[in-house]
């Protein structure tokens, strides 16, 4: 089973939330490009984002930008990381990974009792999520 999100759906979201938008570039299946541009002083900030491994329970991602960049996110996470829940999401800038605790967030719980993940793919028009049936015992 796959489950398919248009990343204009996706970047309106973004937009509408939090008045930024960004752009995004799937550079190969399991790597994203996203880059941003605050105002015309500052460059544009790019970040790949790679997808290492999905699982049930975890999904890994890590990320590669430039030093200055890396600085920018460790700095902007320090700002926000009192809003994060660490049980559900996991952020390190040493390893430059991010990994999402799936199984600890209670807005999937019923969900993954019937699915899991087993792959994430970046295609040229949206992020594809393929899940497979849980089979329950009997």
């Amino acid at each position: 089973m796959n489950v398919q999100l248009n990343y204009e759906e996706v970047l309106s979201f973004v937009e509408s939330q939090y008045h930024i938008r960004p752009t995004v570039r799937a550079v190969d299946d399991a790597t994203l490009s996203v880059a941003y541009k605050m105002n015309t002083i500052v460059p544009t900030v790019m970040v790949a984002l790679h997808v290492d491994e999905v699982s049930k329970e975890t999904v890994t991602f890590s990320y590669n930008c430039s030093n200055i960049v890396a600085g920018l996110l460790k700095g902007f996470i320090l700002l926000v990381e009192e809003k994060i829940p660490k049980h559900e999401i996991e952020i390190s800038t040493d390893e430059r990974k991010v990994r999402i605790h799936l199984s600890e967030i209670k807005q999937l719980e019923k969900v993954l009792e019937y699915v899991a993940p087993t792959e994430i793919v970046f295609k040229e028009e949206s992020v594809n999520i393929c899940l497979r049936m849980i089979e329950k015992g009997g």
